[in-house]
């Protein structure tokens, strides 16, 4: 038996799938993710998803942003590539140009950027100057996999050779096995 909605385990579900940057917390270096950002920290440098961006408040970014949707309260200094809806909102501070589907501003915005409203293909090819895509999605994937491969297989082989050592130690070495004293 289950308690609770479907409803209530599905928001828990996705709401694993979210890379959140904290109040309080500050990162130099760029984020990359298959999942929604939610900042309300300190980011020097630049976001990259497929879904959406929420720039709290308090949070403050400095980079350029590649997402799906964008919804900014906060302080951002950089260019924004938006496939779908800008939404930004009275306390927002916003510099550098935007290329966005749509944009809602909200009054009390403070903008010193230039703004264009794009179909997602016109949005997907100015992203292309971004620093930020000089390296595909799938390229960077396929590295970080590799990467965590090659890590699990130097586990193992340690552990292996680890085992060999413990098994092999105080015994004699076979008979055909030159010695090397």
């Amino acid at each position: 038996m289950r308690f609770g909605s479907s409803k209530q385990r599905n928001e828990e579900a996705n709401a694993s799938k979210v890379t959140v940057l904290s109040l309080g917390f500050e990162l130099t270096g760029d984020i990359i993710s298959k999942s929604d950002i939610r900042a309300d920290g300190i980011l020097v440098g630049s976001i990259r998803t497929d879904k959406k961006v929420v720039v709290g408040e308090k949070a403050s970014i400095t980079g350029d942003i590649i997402a799906d949707e964008i919804s900014i309260s906060g302080e951002v200094v950089g260019d924004l590539y938006i496939y779908g809806d800008t939404t930004i909102y009275a306390s927002a501070k916003v510099s550098g140009n935007i290329i966005t589907n749509q944009i809602y501003i909200h009054k009390g915005a403070i903008m010193n950027s230039g703004i264009k409203t794009v179909d997602k293909e016109a949005v997907k090819e100015a992203s292309k100057s971004s620093k930020i895509n000089s390296v595909s999605r799938d390229e960077l994937y396929s590295l970080l996999d590799d990467k965590t491969s090659a890590k699990k297989e130097a586990q193992v082989k340690s552990i292996t050779d680890t085992k060999v050592e413990e098994k092999t130690r105080g015994e004699e070495p076979p008979k055909n096995y030159p010695r090397a004293w």
